[in-house]
């Protein structure tokens, strides 16, 4: 494996996304030569033969999806800990720590909106 560095420059990336008939969608990614390069070499590394291409891609694509939700929620529970007093008021309860615990389905009312 190449211990050669590629910077990637996502304001040159071309990404084309098609809302097809029953709810479906399209996505389309072009990469530059070097990206290319870089992405093949990493699956030519990573990929198990067994696996597809299109089911390796799609597993990279959910994969990445499965991280940023994991982040989001991360960061919107350190607000909300932050915030506790806000919060304990709309019906979420935390603990003696000051950890989030759950909400109180019979206060909670109305939609939580987080204000950075």
């Amino acid at each position: 494996m190449s211990d050669k560095k590629i910077k990637f420059n996502l304001k040159n990336w071309k990404v084309k996304i098609v809302e097809r008939s029953r709810n479906r969608m399209k996505f389309q990614l072009k990469l530059g030569a070097e990206e290319a390069e870089a992405f093949k070499s990493f699956t030519n590394s990573v990929k198990p033969n067994e696996v597809s291409m299109t089911d390796f891609v799609r597993s990279i694509f959910f994969r990445g999806i499965q991280a940023l939700e994991k982040q989001i929620t991360e960061d919107l529970v350190k607000h909300m800990e932050e915030n506790k007093e806000e919060f304990e008021a709309s019906g979420f309860t935390f603990d003696e720590k000051g950890n989030l615990t759950g909400v109180d389905e019979t206060t909670a009312s109305g939609t939580v909106e987080v204000v950075e």
